[in-house]
């Protein structure tokens, strides 16, 4: 049973660990790279507090625009070793797992994919 638990807490250590670095990043290169979704806040914001005139407005538009482009590829770059890497911490658990903790662990494993996976679909990545 301590085994068990400190498997579980272990997992989710690295697994947090590994994907916060990653949404740390982002977050803190979000403040100034909003989605679509927040860029009309953003902008407004600029617009009010820095009383923006229509051009100011129309480049900072472009300048977040390139901005959000450029975290994206660089997301998408760097997702494959990020994939190795959770992969290869998976094997390494499963190894030292008895077969009742191996099939529980399949489980969290699938639980923690669809979450992450709804997290994608409603643009929570």
């Amino acid at each position: 049973m301590i085994l068990t638990m400190s498997t579980v807490f272990a997992t989710g250590a690295i697994m947090g660990a590994s994907w916060g670095g990653m949404l740390v990043s982002r977050n803190a290169a979000s403040a100034m790279s909003p989605t679509h979704k927040s860029k009309p806040g953003i902008i407004e914001k600029f617009k009010t507090r820095l009383r923006l005139s229509g051009e100011q407005v129309h480049r900072i538009e472009s300048i977040l625009d390139q901005t959000h482009h450029d975290f994206n590829e660089l997301h998408f770059a760097v997702k494959p070793q990020f994939e190795e890497i959770r992969y290869q911490m998976r094997s390494q658990i499963q190894q030292i797992l008895n077969e009742e903790q191996k099939q529980e662990y399949q489980a969290m494993l699938r639980d923690s994919d669809e979450r992450r996976a709804a997290g994608k679909k409603d643009g929570t990545h």
